[in-house]
């Protein structure tokens, strides 16, 4: 090899460790980057894409779809009614922060007359319910309603806290008067946390458990050892005798410090 062919290999040889050097510099904070729970990659301790093992999200194909147990149309005064949806989160450690849904309403016909949009949390462990207040039916009869959830869910880990905190609901008293009825009672913090804002609602079910009408009422919050009266009101009488009742306290886990 020439001394001027030698020479030219040197340079070559400097101007690719050069080059490679440069990319080396480059491309190094992306190879040697920690994986995260939102590299948009299935790396580190995940079970899929961002989700599972130490990520905060769970895997969809780790949780259980949640169950709509019945939904109802609840006649309020006129053409109005309240709709309601009981739904169970079997989900021991899994909420969703926001979960779109869609109530559908069919008259005696079956053609449809409205529908009904909306947001709710979805808390862990437990059933809860979905209300709608004041549907305006025109003038058409309701037949019946569906219900559906309408978004992705994003399944995040959250134990179900609120469950075994000391919160009841005592002193459960109907109101005499049929053709207005109505029922009073008392919500009791006896826990350590401040509660923040949160709605109960009541729905009444007949001999064989059938659901014939509900309320929601709403409280902008509850101290830690406190107390406060909830009010439930109807303006019609109901279409049966109320033989049992639940309150469900509808308290969106991701506004609490708990």
């Amino acid at each position: 090899m020439s001394w001027a062919s030698h020479r030219q290999t040197q340079y070559l040889s400097g101007l690719l460790i050069f080059i490679g050097l440069v990319v080396f510099i480059i491309a190094w904070p992306s190879i040697s980057r920690k994986p995260t729970c939102s590299d948009g990659k299935q790396n580190g301790t995940e079970t899929g894409i961002d989700c599972g093992g130490s990520c905060q999200r769970i895997c969809n194909a780790d949780a259980s779809e949640p169950i709509v147990l019945w939904q109802r149309a609840f006649p309020v005064t006129g053409s109005d009614y309240n709709l309601v949806a009981l739904v169970e989160n079997r989900n021991k450690q899994a909420a969703v922060a926001q979960a779109s849904y869609e109530f559908r309403i069919y008259n005696s016909s079956n053609i449809l007359i409205g529908r009904r949009l909306g947001t709710t949390f979805i808390p862990p462990d437990q059933q809860f319910a979905i209300f709608e207040p004041r549907f305006d039916s025109g003038a058409s009869d309701i037949k019946s309603v569906t219900f559906d959830f309408t978004s992705p869910f994003i399944w995040l880990k959250k134990n179900p806290t609120f469950q075994t905190l000391p919160v009841t609901i005592d002193n459960v008293l109907m109101g005499s008067d049929k053709s207005n009825p109505s029922i009073t009672a008392r919500i009791n913090n006896n826990s350590i946390y401040d509660l923040p804002a949160f709605n109960v609602v009541t729905i009444l079910y007949d001999a064989d458990h059938n659901a014939i009408n509900a309320s929601e009422t709403h409280k902008d919050g509850l101290a830690s050892n406190a107390s406060s009266s909830l009010i439930f009101t109807w303006p019609q009488p109901f279409s049966d005798n109320p033989v049992t009742k639940d309150m469900i306290i509808m308290l969106n886990p991701f506004t609490t410090s708990f």
